[in-house]
C-alpha cells in the first residue's frame, strides 16, 4: 500500500480510538458531549495533529520536539480544557492518551506488519514474520 493511503489508515484508526477514549472517559456524564462536538474536536486533534506532525518533518524540517510536542500538547490539553473534565476524568484521560499510539504502533505491527506508525526503538515483529521464524 503506498505511503499516503497507509498515512490515511492511520489516521482513521487513531481517530477512532480517540473519539472511543473520549467517549469512554466521559461515560459517567449526565450531560455527555454531543457527537458533533467530539467529532470537531478529534478533528483538530487526530488528523491536524498528525498531518501538522508528518509535514512538519519531512517539509519543514522542523525539531523532532516541535513536530512531536506540538501535537501531543494538543493531545493532552485540549480535550480536558475543550469539554471542561472533572479531575476524574483527567486522571482518567492523560494514562490512557498516553498509551494511544504505542497502542496502535503496536497492532499494526503486529497484525499487519506496518512498523512506521512511531519511531519505536525496538523492533515489533509481525504475526507473519513469527509464524515464518518458527521452527516446525
Amino acid at each position: 500500500m503506498p505511503d499516503i493511503e497507509r498515512f490515511g489508515v492511520f489516521i482513521a484508526a487513531a481517530f477512532l480510538l480517540f473519539l472511543s477514549v473520549v467517549r469512554w472517559v466521559t461515560r459517567r456524564r449526565i450531560s455527555k458531549p454531543s457527537l458533533w462536538m467530539l467529532l470537531v474536536l478529534a478533528t483538530i486533534v487526530v488528523p491536524i495533529g498528525m498531518v501538522f506532525a508528518r509535514y512538519g518533518h519531512i517539509l519543514i524540517h522542523l525539531p523532532w520536539e516541535v513536530y512531536y510536542g506540538v501535537p501531543a500538547l494538543i493531545t493532552f490539553l485540549l480535550p480536558p480544557l475543550w469539554l471542561r473534565m472533572s479531575r476524574r476524568e483527567i486522571a482518567q484521560y492523560v494514562p490512557l492518551a498516553l498509551l494511544m499510539a504505542p497502542v496502535i504502533h503496536v497492532v499494526f505491527s503486529l497484525f499487519v506488519g506496518w512498523h512506521d506508525y512511531m519511531p519505536f526503538p525496538a523492533y515489533i515483529p509481525s504475526l507473519a514474520e513469527l509464524l515464518r521464524s518458527t521452527p516446525r
